[in-house]
């Protein structure tokens, strides 16, 4: 889960190309590294072209904000262990409001655009799609919603059970860092990978 600005994201490309020049002197061209930096690179260009993010595609541009453009900011946490999955699922069977299932939907899908001003001439929004796909979720509350979120998960942790506390005190957290940040390219975003629905990132 982190704050991701999408306009910065979808601008790495300098970043990006850097990153994957100084992985390949280290590791080599054929190493997996260079290889996701590689499609990392290219998957912005897509975007930029197509102005539109599948999924998948949410999902691998928020690793790459994690690796790359947003690399050792505190502005993300990531859970990967079987306490970290009871922690969501207790938080999960708590959650009734319609923000929280933006952020962590369970099943389908939807459009949201996000303002990204990358070139001139070009539509000033890309639209990325949060659902589910496959092994992936992904959840996206864009700027406007971020204060109901804050508000939301502040109020339910402390009648929360205690497994869930640290998921919502993350979210309060995250959605409250995402305000500051205030950008209409700026989202809180949830981006799991896993073919047994354990939260990955």
């Amino acid at each position: 889960m982190r704050v991701v600005d999408f306009q910065a994201v979808l601008t790495a490309q300098p970043a990006v190309a850097a990153a994957l020049d100084k992985a390949q002197r280290a590791a080599g061209t054929k190493a997996p590294e260079v290889k996701a930096l590689r499609e990392g690179y290219q998957l912005v260009a897509k975007v930029l072209w197509t102005r539109r993010a599948s999924i998948p595609r949410v999902h691998d541009l928020t690793w790459l904000d994690h690796v790359v453009v947003s690399a050792g900011t505190r502005l993300g946490r990531v859970w990967d262990s079987e306490e970290g999955r009871k922690s969501f699922v207790a938080a999960e069977e708590g959650m009734g409001e319609d923000v929280f299932r933006e952020l962590f939907p369970k099943e389908g899908s939807e459009w949201i655009e996000i303002p990204v001003e990358a070139f001139a001439g070009i539509s000033p929004t890309v639209k990325l799609e949060r659902g589910v796909s496959g092994p992936y979720r992904v959840g996206i509350v864009p700027e406007p919603r971020l204060r109901s979120l804050f508000e939301w998960a502040g109020k339910t942790k402390f009648n929360a059970p205690p497994a869930a506390t640290s998921v919502l005190g993350e979210v309060e957290a995250l959605s409250a860092a995402a305000r500051r940040g205030a950008g209409p390219s700026v989202a809180v975003v949830f981006a799991a990978y896993s073919f047994e629905d354990v939260a990955s990132e």
